[in-house]
């Protein structure tokens, strides 16, 4: 196939401040002018997986463009994560509308951060940029997204901000069992690394400096370093067709939804946004498996993504009337029935906001170990429909110097990355003390929680500043707990972060009762009968996020810390409770 294809490499496109960065180019073997499909990237144009893409759709008659972002691999300049890709992104555009095997009509396409900047481009309003699909798009929506989560910072960072601190990957000395230099082994004990205390000297264990790192630590609030890379004053001026693709397991769903929800409201082009969500995390959106930890969804959940993407270009770029405009906007499978199912929007159809309360006897800690559904431990705390009356509160104490782990291993290889594959059973986070746990009653029918979840807590501490995690769960008729999505929250930005004009993060006054309401990434589970609703809530959540030290110190100065006793209140006056996007049919 790549017989027929024509090759133009490393030529070098100049940016407005005279940067040239490099691009390889990819043509069919007629000398014609075609759509373009453009690919910018920090990782190497040439890698496996792009070069891959670049072969297919150039032999379905497409130019494909893939670029070294700038300071990145043989493109001239410095990196700046995100600063230089709205205004690079326009530039390169409209270059190649003057090409001549360039028709002028141009889509864009990748996923991570290279769907981010092509949102970074899109901003910017090339004249022809047509049309873009964007996958598990992180970092746009700035505080409540992958660089920040309600002032929780993901240590994850650490390894994309080292990654990427260099010219080439610097995956060594960062990864701990490298797969990139078969047998060299790594110096560091990855999981020491990442407990370094103050958190913000990881780099300097490492031995490489990192500006970035510590920018980012610093800039804890949406000041003016974040607003530079924000599209929330743009929804309304871009008017451009898009497909948006992420998991429910996604880590950067975040980023995703935020655009996919901005731009069918707010947008010129509103009625020309797509959404589709599997079941996936955040390399199998671009590489669907029919299981994902200790879920499975069977060859239901496969879908040929490549082939997603052509049949896209092949209506937006090249006018072929395939139906793809009569395509439902929201296309999502839902799982426990493990099946796809088509909307006209999102929120879905009957989407109704259930609130179940939380109950107990003031003991939520105590985890029942019969592994027998209904069979709940004294005073083991339960959910249900019934508004709480007079009840005592649970307590816990947290230890930031022994959090509770994001993944079940943390010796693991990899526990950073492995954090965010929540599909695991969460037992082994369930039995600890300072995990309070509330339970449904064993379902009788068939219950679906398809949308966008909240929790309310009613909840005090004896320190100037602390964290609250939440995660809802489906227990199933084994025992297994399987966690779904999680809320997370640092008590000082309780009264929000992701707007120009939010407050400055407060220290809350010990023994004071606060109402926190906080966000869940977004679901779609249909409970079987005999499964049930569970609801952990604790205070870490580590390596996924970084540890609060309950001193009231800035993000990255976790060190000294001290133990915070916590108490979650139940009651009539503070009635914590689940908002749940029910489903009826």
């Amino acid at each position: 196939m790549t017989d027929d294809i024509r090759f133009m490499w490393d030529t070098p496109v100049p940016m407005r401040d005279g940067v040239k960065l490099s691009t390889d180019i990819y043509l069919p073997a007629a000398a014609e002018a075609y759509p373009v499909i453009l690919a910018r990237t920090p990782y190497d144009n040439i890698a496996p997986r792009m070069v891959e893409a670049a072969q297919f759709f150039s032999a379905r008659g497409y130019a494909v463009v893939l670029q070294d972002a700038r300071g990145r691999f043989d493109s001239e300049g410095h990196f700046e994560p995100r600063v230089n890709e709205g205004k690079d992104g326009y530039d390169t555009i409209e270059w190649i509308a003057e090409q001549p095997w360039s028709n002028g009509k141009i889509g864009m396409m990748g996923g991570s951060y290279g769907g981010t900047v092509q949102w970074l481009a899109a901003r910017e309003r090339p004249p022809h940029l047509t049309t873009v699909v964007t996958s598990v798009t992180g970092g746009m929506r700035w505080m409540h997204d992958e660089n920040y989560m309600n002032g929780k910072f993901p240590v994850f960072q650490f390894r994309w901000l080292n990654m990427t601190g260099g010219r080439t990957m610097q995956h060594y000395p960062f990864e701990p069992l490298t797969s990139h230099q078969p047998g060299v082994a790594s110096p560091y004990n990855f999981n020491k690394l990442i407990r370094t205390r103050p958190l913000k000297d990881v780099d300097k264990v490492v031995g490489r400096t990192n500006t970035y790192w510590r920018t980012w630590l610093e800039r804890n609030t949406y000041d003016e370093y974040w607003q530079q890379m924000s599209f929330e004053d743009y929804f309304e001026l871009v008017d451009l067709p898009a497909l948006h693709i992420t998991g429910w397991f996604d880590n950067c769903q975040w980023g995703e939804m935020y655009m996919y929800n901005g731009m069918a409201a707010r947008s010129p082009g509103g009625d020309k946004q797509w959404l589709l969500v599997g079941p996936w995390d955040h390399a199998g959106s671009a590489n669907p498996q029919p299981r994902l930890g200790d879920l499975a969804f069977t060859q239901e959940a496969v879908l040929d993504i490549r082939a997603v993407h052509l049949r896209w270009f092949d209506y937006w770029l090249k006018g072929e009337e395939n139906g793809q405009a009569d395509d439902a906007k929201v296309r999502i499978f839902t799982m426990g029935r493990n099946r796809w199912r088509e909307e006209p929007a999102w929120p879905v159809r009957g989407m109704e906001q259930v609130a179940f309360y939380l109950h107990s006897g003031g003991a939520a800690d105590l985890f029942p170990e019969s592994g027998k559904q209904g069979e709940q431990g004294s005073g083991h705390g339960t959910l249900d429909l019934t508004p709480p009356g007079e009840e005592a509160g649970d307590r816990y104490v947290y230890d930031p110097e022994d959090p509770v782990p994001s993944v079940e291993d943390a010796e693991s290889p990899d526990p950073i990355r492995d954090s965010h594959v929540l599909a695991m059973d969460y037992r082994y986070a369930l039995r600890r003390a300072d995990v309070l746990t509330y339970t449904s009653a064993p379902l009788t029918e068939e219950l679906e929680i398809t949308g966008t979840a909240f929790i309310t807590l009613y909840a005090a501490s004896d320190c100037v500043d602390t964290d609250w995690v939440a995660l809802l769960c489906d227990l199933q008729p084994d025992g297994s707990s399987i966690p779904l999505t999680s809320a997370v929250m640092r008590a000082s930005y309780r009264a929000g972060a992701d707007k120009i004009d939010s407050p400055a993060p407060s220290p809350i006054t010990p023994g004071r009762v606060y109402q926190y309401t906080i966000e869940f990434m977004a679901t779609s589970m249909a409970f079987q009968p005999g499964h049930c609703l569970q609801l952990a809530v604790t205070s870490s959540l580590y390596p996924a996020y970084d540890l609060n030290p309950n001193t009231g110190a800035p993000v990255g100065e976790d060190l000294p810390s001290q133990p915070a006793n916590q108490t979650i209140y139940h009651c009539a006056e503070y009635p914590s409770h689940l908002l749940l996007p029910e489903v009826k049919r």
